[in-house]
């Protein structure tokens, strides 16, 4: 149990420090564009650890396959939001929503995995229903929508679109991460994440191919942040992916989300970004929550 909490306080710890840097890339390139690279080098930097360090992969059929599928359209949802999320809106607001990821991740291991939850679980979900509803109405009811300028209108429009978008991560996130835990008998703990960055490209690129939308590699000064996203969200996905072989989903998963109060801290601390104080309140709500749910 141990050793899956410690994983779990490691993939948020990797995971925060993965949000800046996917950032400031989806900015640079376009959230899709970011996306589509981030995805290839990521699946890149852990194929070597799973040759070395994970088991004999077991058996493939046709469950298996769907299930991948499952997660291939799961990642889609959730890495296209988070990205498109991440350009338009500020980490200290999106990312507390798209932490509430652990809370479909428990919900789902619970009905289709057969685990259980506690009773302070049950309460950290509450909490960060809690808070995600104080953000969500905080923005809808900003003066800025409220037409003074069409400047702060915009601003308004752009906030709230961040914010839906990151409601959808959650949900893709809460939906891939427990399915994650299904695929790993046969392609290991670790082979079992490039394959689902790999069935996002498949599903995802044709779309992106049919939208017209610009997938040619990074310019020399946007792949320090493209390396940098990659590199810790891969790291992040191999530290979860080993804390759930000793220790529940709906135990691992609240930790793994507590790198939503690790990027408002960098956010506020080191960024500037100076949310309201209702958005902020949200925003502490949503962190303390998923601290109860992993207590």
């Amino acid at each position: 149990m141990w050793f899956g909490i410690v994983m779990g306080l490691l993939a948020s710890a990797s995971w925060a420090a993965g949000n800046v840097f996917l950032q400031r890339s989806s900015r640079a390139l376009g959230p899709f564009r970011a996306l589509v690279w981030t995805h290839v080098v990521g699946a890149l930097a852990v194929v070597p650890a799973a040759l070395l360090l994970d088991v004999r992969p077991g058996p493939i059929d046709l469950r298996l396959i769907a299930w991948i599928a499952f997660a291939g359209l799961a990642g889609v949802v959730a890495y296209a939001s988070m990205f498109w999320s991440y350009e338009r809106g500020r980490l200290a607001v999106v990312v507390p929503v798209m932490s509430s990821w652990s809370v479909i991740a428990a919900a789902f291991s619970v009905v289709v995995l057969r685990q259980h939850l506690r009773g302070n679980q049950l309460a950290g979900a509450a909490l960060v229903a809690a808070g995600v509803v104080l953000v969500s109405r905080f923005v809808q009811q900003s003066p800025a929508t409220n037409g003074q300028t069409s400047a702060g209108s915009g601003e308004a429009r752009r906030s709230r679109a961040a914010l839906v978008m990151a409601a959808a991560a959650a949900c893709g996130f809460g939906l891939l991460i427990p399915t994650i835990d299904r695929l790993a008998p046969a392609f290991g703990r670790l082979g079992a994440i490039p394959v689902v960055f790999t069935a996002d490209l498949i599903l995802g690129l044709p779309l992106a191919l049919a939208a017209r939308i610009e997938l040619r590699p990074p310019p020399r000064a946007a792949w320090p942040a493209v390396l940098g996203g990659a590199l810790f969200e891969a790291v992040g996905f191999v530290w979860i992916s080993l804390g759930v072989s000793r220790a529940p989903v709906a135990i691992v998963s609240p930790l793994a989300s507590l790198a939503s109060a690790f990027t408002v801290a960098f956010a506020w601390l080191v960024l500037g970004e100076r949310p309201a104080p209702p958005l902020f309140a949200g925003a502490a709500l949503v962190c303390a929550g998923v601290v109860v749910m992993a207590l």
